[in-house]
């Protein structure tokens, strides 16, 4: 049973550090930089094919779609659906 307690106490510390980093009273500014590091946005998929988009969004998604899916939709037709979420 220790060795559970042990990996529990583990798995816990980064965020306990984490949360140590971000009290300060150094204003708003360094707390946000301090949570991107703990805190990040959900990274875009592509429907058809699974693609993780590694950019900031979608950064990418039209020259993805157009050379790999196009046969599929057409990106003028498909992008408004996947900005929406619509895509399906």
């Amino acid at each position: 049973m220790s060795s559970t307690k042990s990996n529990s106490k583990s798995q816990h510390e980064p965020f306990m550090e984490a949360a140590r980093e971000l009290e300060t009273d150094d204003g708003k500014a360094r707390f946000n930089k301090g949570l991107r590091g703990v805190v990040t946005p959900e990274k875009k998929v592509c429907p058809e094919c699974g693609h993780v988009f590694k950019g900031n969004g979608w950064d990418g998604i039209d020259a993805h779609w157009k050379s790999k899916h196009e046969d599929v939709m057409p990106y003028d037709d498909a992008w408004p659906l996947l900005k929406s979420g619509a895509y399906t």
